[in-house]
């Protein structure tokens, strides 16, 4: 579903000359690849790594966990949606919205939506 360089986004998660690789698996549209085992989950995604980044290596190490039902899952004409509700929102100059419903799933998009709608609040009391 998708793979994060987790070593680019936060420095340090790996050693110097490696990366951290974090891959997705299943959601809504492949709920099927969740029940995968281990081994054959591995294997899948690092067949596909191969195919699309040329990662050949052997990792040094993976890690299977499983968060059912834990990414949201954006529907087709979300963002139209969501631009919609921000046209709505211009009328309220201290009301903004943060958070994974809107533009990101991820920590870091969580973070700057955040820190968007608190800019947003602080032009609208000043």
């Amino acid at each position: 579903m998708a793979c994060t360089f987790s070593s680019l986004k936060y420095p340090g998660r790996a050693p110097e000359g490696h990366i951290l690789l974090r891959a997705f698996v299943g959601g809504s549209l492949q709920p099927e690849l969740f029940s995968d085992d281990d081994r054959t989950m591995e294997k899948n995604v690092r067949d596909e790594l191969a195919a699309l980044l040329a990662v050949t290596a052997l990792p040094q190490f993976a890690r299977v966990w499983r968060h059912p039902n834990s990414m949201p899952q954006y529907h087709v004409g979300h963002d139209a949606r969501v631009k919609r509700i921000e046209l709505e929102l211009q009328k309220f100059a201290t009301l903004s919205l943060a958070g994974s419903a809107y533009h990101g799933v991820g920590i870091a998009d969580c973070v700057r939506t955040g820190e968007e709608a608190a800019e947003t609040i602080i032009k609208g009391i000043s």
